[in-house]
């Protein structure tokens, strides 16, 4: 398998904002976003934008993972949006995005990444992402939403059957 990482980029805001309104599954905090606000996020230098793609000897699976951060204080990122395809379950992918999000955090000088899973009727395939990732769950309120963090510098990481793209963001 080979992922390749960029950032939102205008030939891509039609299918981000088409995941993000129609992924439900494996989506952390179902919020919606338009066109509109796709194109702002990838000029808003508080906000880290990613569009992941896959693909393996079957073929190119296209853009299976959305990921928007916002630095909410000096030094933390909130994972506003993370949301990938059913089709790429149990295929580590969200190791490799999480090893992604981590290295430009440290790049950027974020020392913490806060996750959020926001229960909903659909979604709670995902409803241990993030505990599964190594973060530290910080909260759950009565409806089974959860609030979670990860320290940047001691994040750690399997090694997975997956090769990054070279030369992409």
């Amino acid at each position: 398998m080979q992922i390749t990482f960029q950032p939102f980029d205008e030939p891509g805001w039609a299918r981000i904002t088409q995941l993000i309104n129609k992924s439900n599954q494996y989506n952390l905090t179902t919020r919606r976003y338009t066109e509109a606000d796709v194109s702002q996020m990838e000029n808003d230098p508080a906000c880290f934008t990613l569009q992941v793609r896959l693909s393996d000897i079957f073929g190119d699976n296209g853009m299976i993972s959305v990921v928007i951060c916002r630095e909410d204080q000096p030094g933390e990122w909130e994972i506003d949006t993370w949301l990938m395809s059913c089709r790429v379950l149990g295929r580590h992918v969200e190791q490799m995005v999480l090893k992604h999000i981590t290295e430009q955090a440290k790049r950027r000088g974020i020392q913490k990444l806060k996750g959020k899973y926001i229960r909903t009727d659909r979604n709670r395939l995902v409803e241990d992402h993030y505990r599964k990732l190594g973060f530290v769950q910080v909260s759950r309120d009565a409806n089974g939403s959860a609030s979670y963090e990860l320290e940047v510098e001691t994040a750690s990481f399997d090694e997975v059957p997956i090769t990054v793209a070279s030369g992409l963001g």
